[in-house]
């Protein structure tokens, strides 16, 4: 028996040799499997293969402008990056560079070798302040100011970051006031003071009104999870902004006062995909369900707005109209959004970057239980709120299907309620508009001007000079100029635009050397699968995709566009006739 086992397992292990036959060599070219992937996922003729580098499903990362290198770097016009710190400028020596790697210390760089300066992504300072009016120039560029007036050629602008500008207003293109007589019930945040944070693990239940109608138990129990979702992840102020990286995170406050016509605005950037969802005349700050208000439900691709009851303990709710479709994902991860309303009319609308998305009339009576506003995060992708603004309202909306209709000799002014005058634009004084048409000379408020376009032969275009670069502001516009100095925290500057001035350097987000007319901020990498990519810039090794070159002897027929392993089926053979 001892020698029987022995026996029959070398005859098992010569079985299963014979069943299985080892692998053979192929003769002539190995067959090169192809992956099962969708071509219209090509990025520039590349495939992006998956980490293992095997082929197979592929997931296209998705395109986020602000995925940058976050510290201070030089960009050179021969492709090299340098980290460090910029430490100043002078015509003459040029940049001013401190890295930690180099001997000296500090290092200069030759103005016409340096193609882009960026500075660490940030905030705008505290002391910056929210200007209506817009300026479009010749070339592109957008400023912001507020309006004082226009007269001599000249159209002056109160700034934050440069005091007083006189703009060449041959150089204007368009014009927005954004004159109002709003008043300002809210706007920050400034601080943390009267907003309430939450992450939603309570349950949304509004503590205040449930926990005197239970038990005892129970009402320790609600009081412990209340306390221990309090410690938990939640929005976090810093630098005027709330940010958030925690899905169901929460921030709110009471309104005290909100009048009937009203606007909410408030600036939003994200990562990633976009799921935000706005409570408004809300009387719960721990849920945007279990409420009575108004909840706006903000994504990528669709625009929700939901109004919501509470009674007896329980939250319902329900649509208000039909979703919105909209598309978000070219907004390059940040908006402006604005929530008008309207208690009279019992209206609500939804702009976004200054145009109108939707509005929902016929809305039946507005909440009154409370005035709150709450924000709450439906994703753990980052996402930051600023520049949150509460005011009242004179109703109206810029019309969605107007188009300006300026043409070469006459300005075109295009009005708030969607009426439009043509004729010259004599100047701005006093809040008035001075306008010469076929009818004569009128004066028109401010406050009913949506925007102005100038004639197209009065706009002149703007004289390059040498060593001109274009400086892109932090939040939005950018403008050309000749940097004279850069001390202390001032840069001086010449322009044929605005002549000579003095800016604050917390307004820089970078400096173009090129001279380009570059209206996206240039802190963000070179995206090595857009066409868009500068010439000579070398990309760090952390930043770029891996990426494989298709074959050029692989054909793929029109047909097998879309799926590579469905195999074309052979012609059927002609069937001739017999005669």
């Amino acid at each position: 028996m001892r020698h029987v086992i022995p026996v029959f397992a070398l005859l098992l292990v010569v079985a299963i040799a014979k069943a299985v036959p080892p692998p053979r060599l192929a003769k002539g070219p190995v067959p090169v499997p192809v992956p099962n992937i969708v071509l219209a996922k090509q990025l520039n003729a590349r495939f992006i293969l998956p980490k293992n580098g095997m082929p197979g499903t592929v997931t296209i990362p998705s395109k986020n402008p602000r995925r940058a290198i976050m510290e201070e770097h030089l960009l050179t016009r021969s492709g090299e990056m340098f980290r460090g710190k910029f430490l100043g400028y002078d015509p003459a020596q040029g940049l001013k560079w401190s890295h930690p790697d180099f001997l000296p210390k500090v290092i200069h760089f030759l103005p016409n070798r340096v193609s882009r300066l960026n500075f660490k992504v940030g905030p705008l300072p505290t002391h910056a302040k929210h200007h209506n009016c817009q300026l479009e120039l010749a070339n592109g560029d957008t400023i912001a100011g507020d309006l004082v007036r226009m007269e001599n050629g000249k159209l002056i602008m109160n700034t934050w970051y440069a005091g007083e500008l006189s703009i060449n207003t041959a150089h204007i293109k368009s014009l927005k006031p954004g004159f109002s007589t709003s008043k300002v019930f809210f706007e920050g945040p400034k601080d943390a003071k009267n907003w309430i944070f939450n992450n939603g693990q309570n349950g949304g239940f509004q503590l205040g009104k449930v926990i005197p109608q239970l038990p005892l138990g129970q009402q320790k129990q609600l009081r412990e999870r209340a306390a221990q979702a309090a410690k938990g992840p939640t929005w976090k102020f810093a630098d005027g902004a709330f940010e958030s990286t925690s899905s169901n995170s929460m921030v709110g406050r009471q309104m005290k006062e909100t009048p009937d016509r009203s606007s909410t605005e408030f600036d939003v950037e994200w990562t990633g995909s976009l799921n935000l969802y706005i409570n408004f005349l809300t009387d719960s700050l721990t849920s945007y369900s279990m409420c009575n208000g108004y909840c706006l439900r903000l994504t990528q691709s669709y625009v929700y707005l939901y109004r919501y009851n509470f009674n007896n303990n329980a939250g319902r709710g329900g649509r208000v109209g039909n979703n919105v479709r909209v598309n978000l994902a070219n907004l390059q991860g940040n908006a402006h959004v604005a929530l008008k309303m309207d208690a009279t009319k019992k209206n609500i609308a939804l702009l976004i970057n200054g145009t109108v998305i939707q509005k929902w009339e016929n809305l039946g009576k507005f909440p009154s239980e409370g005035n709150g506003l709450l924000f709450t995060s439906r994703t753990t992708s980052r996402m930051k709120l600023s520049r949150i603004r509460v005011t009242d309202w004179n109703g109206n909306l810029p019309e969605a299907k107007a188009k300006a209709k300026s043409g070469p000799k006459e300005d075109y002014v295009l009005l708030n309620n969607a009426d439009h005058i043509t004729g010259e634009l004599i100047g701005i004084a006093d809040g008035k508009l001075q306008f010469k048409s076929d009818f004569g000379e009128m004066a028109i408020g401010l406050e009913k001007v949506g925007v102005i376009h100038r004639a197209r032969e009065r706009v002149k275009a703007i004289p390059t000079t040498t060593g001109m670069a274009r400086a892109i502001f932090k939040g939005k516009g950018s403008m050309a100029m000749n940097i004279t100095g850069w001390k202390d925290g001032k840069v001086t500057a010449t322009s044929p635009i605005f002549g000579e001035a003095s800016f604050d350097a917390e307004v820089f987000q970078s400096i173009d050397f090129t001279g380009k007319n570059t209206r996206q901020a240039s802190t963000n990498l070179p995206n090595p699968n857009s066409r868009g990519i500068e010439k000579g810039v070398r990309i760090p090794l952390q930043f770029q995709q891996r990426a494989l070159p298709v074959p050029r002897r692989l054909k793929v027929p029109q047909a097998l566009r879309f799926e590579l392993n469905v195999r074309p089926q052979p012609k059927a053979p002609e069937i001739k006739p017999r005669r």
